[in-house]
């Protein structure tokens, strides 16, 4: 069996010493240095992470297998802040109401996906910090015309190996198999996010610092899909909290900052999040 085939359930189930096993494999076939394995706990919620590095940036395991995606009315159970937040945000800025169909507009759609196992960066990167200094944003391609930004990230990656998260693997990454709202549960906490805030800062279930920052949503495979943020929109606007919180919601989507940040210059402004596929 490949190791792209590894799944959460088969991962979790591995005895300590088969897991060790296991992710040296992985790293001999990804050219990775492994750093560790042990034990990791999020927001309740147990598990086992691994991690390895490449060239200086730090990878962690992401088991794949079948996984529920977007956001479920039928699992949302909004807690009375996050209530109280979007009536008062919904009166100041004439939200669509109810809440659920909020939600449904600014969150991609229920959905079961298969994933793969993969290596993803614990942390986003600017593009600069991984592709060769030659390798110049904006060249000419044979018909003359200017390359798009996105494809050059991804050209670019791809020279190295390595490409960003799918829109799938992405919100995968993120929510670590929870089905609520957010990655930790369906509320959030006092103030902004913001700052220190342990819920946002801290790894989540599969050791990955993600959804850390509204201000940095991060590229995907996708050049109209950016995850985890709306590039500070809401919160430098001073939306309030819901609408602040709300932007690092697992499947949320800012369906207006893509253009924003292809057609505005905002290409290196914009982090990813380089995955290591595992053969």
């Amino acid at each position: 069996m490949s190791h792209a085939d590894l799944t959460w359930s088969a991962w979790s189930g591995l005895s300590d010493e088969a897991a060790a096993r296991t992710a040296a494999a992985i790293a001999r076939s990804t050219g990775t240095r492994l750093t560790g394995v042990g034990p990791h706990a999020y927001a309740g919620r147990g598990g086992r992470v691994a991690f390895f590095d490449r060239d200086g940036v730090s990878f962690a395991l992401v088991p794949g297998g079948t996984a529920q995606l977007g956001h479920d009315p039928g699992r949302f159970v909004p807690d009375a802040r996050l209530r109280a937040d979007f009536a008062e945000a919904s009166t100041e800025w004439a939200l669509t109401e109810p809440l659920d169909r909020f939600l449904a507009e600014v969150t991609s759609p229920p959905r079961r996906v298969a994933l793969p196992a993969s290596l993803v960066a614990v942390r986003c990167v600017e593009a600069d910090t991984l592709l060769p200094e030659d390798d110049d944003e904006g060249e000419e391609d044979e018909d003359g015309d200017d390359e798009d930004g996105h494809a050059w990230l991804m050209a670019g990656l791809d020279r190295l190996g390595l490409r960003p998260p799918t829109p799938d693997e992405w919100e995968y990454a993120c929510g670590a198999g929870a089905t609520t709202l957010f990655r930790w549960g369906d509320g959030y906490p006092e103030g902004l996010p913001y700052g220190t805030v342990p819920l946002i800062q801290e790894p989540n279930l599969f050791g990955l610092v993600i959804g850390d920052d509204p201000y940095r949503a991060e590229f995907t495979t996708d050049p109209a899909v950016l995850c985890g943020g709306d590039g500070g929109a809401s919160l430098c606007g001073g939306y309030g909290s819901f609408l602040s919180w709300i932007v690092l919601a697992t499947a949320y989507r800012e369906r207006e900052l893509a253009a924003t940040v292809h057609d505005g210059g905002l290409l290196g402004e914009t982090p990813l999040r380089p995955v290591a596929p595992i053969p």
